[in-house]
């Protein structure tokens, strides 16, 4: 069974300032724990719903705006046993390792030095983890660096797909999926430059020749927030045929081999 469990929902500069939904990412466990998308809280929420941060494996940064990669250091750090133990695997965009025309590297030298392994991977690229492989997938963000996954496995494949505008692509790269985790940022009628929305969604949908069993809505910005994401799943479904979810802070999918079952969690009581 893979075991994805979300740490937090929201993306975009309002609802990462105002923490309306949080911005933790995700986690995937399974042969190895798998971090995806550390922002603003990922470390606090990990320990908050029983997610060991220094039995993680991999850490994927999937680009350097601040939503995607605030904790990324912080969780280097536990992953490493307080950087005193070489370990751990990172998967990173080229402005997460070396920072870009607008922003710093995300990650110091000092963490950098610490890891196993670092990959800054170019779109088609393969990347074995364990008993699973990472391919690594394009976008057209504003960050033109962004990189998504699609992560085969045993119980089928898993897609991300980050920040990015619509393009005809997408479809070759995740048609086929059987579970896709999507950043749909704007609700129908509302979008904008390299985000997805809800019209987006459907269109990449309608389109798949092979359509997965499930979609997970994520990367909530603040005009869907308000927009009401269930009533813009709702027509996702109805739509396209294809079950869709909403991620929120504690949100579980478990993905096996007759069946993709969610459940939400209840945070942990610390004294």
């Amino acid at each position: 069974m893979i075991e994805i469990t979300f740490l937090g929902s929201g993306g975009g500069r309002f609802i990462t300032i105002t923490q309306f939904r949080s911005t933790g990412g995700f986690h995937i466990r399974a042969s190895r724990n798998v971090y995806v998308d550390p922002g603003p809280g990922a470390l606090v929420r990990s320990w908050r719903y029983k997610l060991d941060p220094r039995k993680l494996d991999v850490i994927f940064v999937s680009h350097r705006h601040v939503d995607h990669c605030n904790d990324v250091e912080v969780m280097i750090e536990a992953m490493t046993g307080g950087a005193l133990k070489k370990r751990g695997v990172l998967i990173a965009s080229k402005s997460v390792i070396h920072g870009d025309e607008t922003h710093t590297p995300a990650v110091s030298k000092y963490h950098l030095d610490v890891l196993e392994s670092i990959h800054i991977p170019e779109p088609g690229s393969r990347i074995a983890i364990g008993e699973e492989e990472f391919l690594i997938t394009p976008t057209q963000h504003s960050d033109p660096t962004t990189i998504g996954f699609r992560m085969k496995t045993r119980y089928g494949d898993i897609s991300y797909i980050p920040d990015t505008a619509y393009f005809d692509e997408l479809l070759e790269w995740h048609d086929g999926a059987r579970l896709i985790i999507a950043a749909i940022t704007r609700p129908r009628d509302m979008g904008i430059p390299y985000h997805l929305s809800t019209d987006d969604a459907v269109e990449m949908l309608k389109n798949m020749e092979h359509k997965p069993d499930a979609l997970v809505m994520s990367h909530i910005g603040m005009k869907m927030h308000f927009a009401n994401p269930y009533k813009e799943a709702k027509y996702i479904e109805t739509v396209t045929g294809v079950k869709t979810y909403v991620a929120k802070e504690g949100f579980r999918v478990m993905v096996e081999k007759n069946e993709i079952a969610v459940r939400t969690l209840r945070p942990a009581r610390f004294i």
